[in-house]
């Protein structure tokens, strides 16, 4: 039986076709002579975030506290997630008394006070998110 592949040089002569050469020399100048674009300039800086205006440590933990309470009386919410939101705000209280009898020195107290105040404001946009309507379904 003959051999079914063809000879080396058929797959020489199919190789060095026209149609091939053509292909090869369009491969060959297209990624030869087109760069990558140059890289785009920087933009102009963003500006610091504004300093807060933060109150007291006792008064951003108050705020959360009250926060967590105007959450929990939202409509949309089920009795698993005010169940949460009461321990979150048992647990906040507990955690702020503690905090006050360790008496921190004041830029540990004004630490407290900026995680309070972002807490509130996380707490802030749940409640808002909750007022527009229920959760979906999942």
């Amino acid at each position: 039986m003959p051999p079914t592949l063809p000879s080396p040089p058929a797959v020489f002569v199919a190789a060095s076709s026209l149609p091939g050469r053509m292909i090869f020399t369009t491969w060959l100048w297209f990624t030869a002579c087109h760069a990558p674009p140059p890289a785009a300039p920087p933009g102009e800086p963003i500006p610091a975030a504004a300093e807060l205006e933060l109150g007291t440590m006792d008064a951003e933990c108050g705020g959360l506290v009250s926060a967590l309470a105007r959450y929990k009386q939202c409509a949309n919410l089920d009795e698993d997630d005010r169940w949460s939101i009461g321990a979150w705000s048992e647990r906040a209280q507990e955690d702020f008394a503690a905090g006050k009898k360790a008496n921190p020195e004041p830029s540990a107290q004004r630490a407290i006070a900026q995680a309070c105040h972002k807490a509130v404001v996380s707490v802030l946009a749940a409640n808002e998110r909750c007022h527009n309507g229920p959760r979906p379904e999942r």
